[in-house]
């Protein structure tokens, strides 16, 4: 296989140098109304491996993403916890042959035996894309998200990117509504634009 960034022969999807130069996380912390959002990275740092969702080859990107970032922190955070605790996707909806979302919570979950992934349980009605739109298409164009999964559990929520917070706040308030406690939301990237609620 080649390495995704730079094209070198590699086991992985991205190369242990790419990794250490682009991939070194810095934790990005924000607040979407009373939820915790953690970011690994900057956005605009790595927006072209974040962007591989669109090719086939995204598969492999983002499963190696997964598995290098979210499993391990999402282990350690289990460590605290005997009870069960849900990774709930937003809107782990297939495009070419795969869902980005999907993959990080599945992968994400492999790390402690009290993490499960619940696949498809958060699904927007609305399929209206946000890429590149503004805060105000974002307000006008709810996603109308339906929750069909477990009720009164406790679960964090999974998503690849937060910009301007409204899919996360959208997505938190029907989950609330459904009982579901949200420790805190986990996305790969924050990309710090219009505002937060």
């Amino acid at each position: 296989m080649r390495c995704f960034s730079c094209g070198d022969l590699c086991i992985n999807a991205i190369c242990e140098t790419c990794t250490k130069e682009l991939l070194t996380p810095e934790i990005v912390t924000r607040k979407v109304g009373n939820l915790e959002v953690i970011s690994f990275f900057d956005y605009y740092l790595i927006a072209d491996i974040i962007k591989s969702k669109y090719h086939l080859s995204g598969y492999r990107v983002y499963k190696y993403l997964a598995k290098r970032f979210f499993q391990a922190f999402l282990a350690e955070y289990a460590k605290s916890f005997k009870n069960r605790i849900y990774l709930i996707g937003i809107d782990e909806n297939v495009q070419r042959g795969f869902s980005n979302i999907a993959l990080l919570t599945h992968f994400g979950a492999k790390g402690a035996k009290n993490l499960t992934p619940m696949h498809n349980a958060l699904k927007a009605q609305n399929r209206v894309s946000y890429a590149g739109k503004s805060l105000e298409f974002r307000l006008t164009h709810p996603r109308n998200f339906v929750y069909n999964g477990l009720k009164d559990i406790e679960a964090i929520l999974i998503d690849d990117t937060i910009t301007t917070g409204t899919t996360i706040y959208e997505a938190h308030k029907v989950l609330v509504a459904n009982g579901v406690k949200l420790h805190f939301a986990l996305t790969l990237a924050s990309a710090k634009e219009g505002m937060d609620y």
